[in-house]
């Protein structure tokens, strides 16, 4: 039996600090502004929340107000900043696209959640106040880990994240509007999707699929063409290579695990179909993404977003 690996504490803490941090900013007498991003460099994601008072998040060019209990969930850039005014408490929750995506995981609610992570989304002290208290809870939940030293858990920072993400989604109003499909077909598409998201790493064929629906193959290619000017097949390819992306950016494992991982038989196979979806081999693609994001990944993410 081999022994249990030894982690590097002072290294799993550089992880942690890597990705997640948060600023608590307590009421003051005056207004207050505080700028979101780092010119040292900073997270790319942050989830505002601002319990009392009055805030106003703005990018140079576009003004929102908060007024509390609020909460904005947002892509940094380095024109926005947060303005509080006196009596105004908040905290701004930092993190990475990695732990975005740990937090999402996988499965059919991962779609809805995919879909509230790409877009900024602010709720104000209309909705309802349980579901702000549960948001708050992670936020100081969040805190306290964090201030646990080397024991912070990854595991459970992301958890706290998937929490806040579910509840902003129910904030945002998208939830009960995806349960009210504007059309038969319209449902249909969110319905493959959501078995897409289940099943395209053990690569279903498109038959297995329109079975799985209560449809003929060639209604379902029907319906993905009409509505998307896709068919089913390239749809599927887009949301393995979209995988496929975000494992080699933002995952530690090796081009033959990530190949493993998403269900292809050997790593030549993979190498194969990623080359086709994106014009590199995988070991070309990350050492680009390394230097600059690449024009590949922004077509297959965008494609994939574009989905229902």
């Amino acid at each position: 039996m081999q022994p249990a690996p030894v982690i590097d504490a002072a290294h799993y803490r550089r992880h942690i600090e890597a990705n997640v941090s948060m600023r608590r900013f307590g009421s003051a007498l005056g207004a207050r502004r505080h700028a979101l991003w780092s010119e040292r460099g900073g997270l790319p994601r942050a989830a505002i929340l601002v319990p009392a008072g009055q805030a106003v998040l703005s990018d140079g060019s576009d003004e929102v107000v908060l007024e509390g209990p609020a909460l904005a969930l947002l892509a940094v850039q380095a024109q926005h900043f947060l303005r509080l005014a006196a009596g105004t408490p908040a905290q701004v929750l930092a993190f990475s696209d990695l732990l975005v995506v740990d937090a999402i995981g996988q499965g059919a609610e991962s779609v809805p959640l995919r879909y509230l992570a790409d877009r900024r989304l602010v709720a104000s002290n209309a909705q309802d106040p349980a579901l702000f208290e549960d948001v708050a809870h992670a936020f100081r939940a969040i805190e306290r880990e964090l201030g646990r030293a080397g024991e912070a858990s990854w595991r459970f920072l992301s958890a706290q994240l998937a929490v806040i993400l579910i509840q902003c989604w129910r904030l945002s109003g998208l939830e009960a509007a995806g349960r009210q499909s504007p059309s038969p077909q319209g449902a249909l598409l969110m319905r493959f999707r959501h078995l897409v998201e289940l099943h395209f790493r053990e690569h279903w064929r498109i038959a297995r699929y329109a079975e799985a629906l209560g449809l003929s193959h060639d209604r379902l290619h029907d319906i993905c063409v009409r509505t998307l000017k896709r068919p089913p097949l390239e749809l599927v390819h887009d949301r393995l290579a979209h995988e496929a992306c975000l494992q080699l950016v933002r995952s530690g494992l090796s081009i033959e695990q990530v190949a493993a991982d998403l269900g292809f038989r050997t790593t030549a196979n993979f190498s194969r179909f990623f080359r086709a979806r994106t014009g590199n081999s995988p070991a070309r693609y990350r050492a680009s993404i390394a230097r600059d994001r690449s024009e590949h990944e922004d077509q297959v993410m965008g494609s994939f977003a574009d989905w229902p």
